[in-house]
């Protein structure tokens, strides 16, 4: 029973941060090595601004 548990509140926890954006860094730097190769890839830190300057000057689909 508990190991049911413990694997549902998993799921739910992958989920809700899949949602929020909490992988989307990783996701960035395995799309940039496969891609990109060599180069070196933003810092999180960089990723972080571009995206949300992006998101500033185009805003689609967003609530706010």
């Amino acid at each position: 029973m508990i190991d049911v548990l413990t694997r549902g509140w998993r799921s739910v926890r992958w989920y809700v941060g899949s949602v929020m954006g909490d992988r989307d860094y990783e996701r960035y730097l395995a799309h940039h090595a496969s891609i990109h190769g060599s180069a070196t890839p933003l810092t999180e830190r960089e990723y972080w601004r571009q995206r949300f300057a992006d998101q500033d000057r185009n805003p689609q689909g967003r609530c706010c």
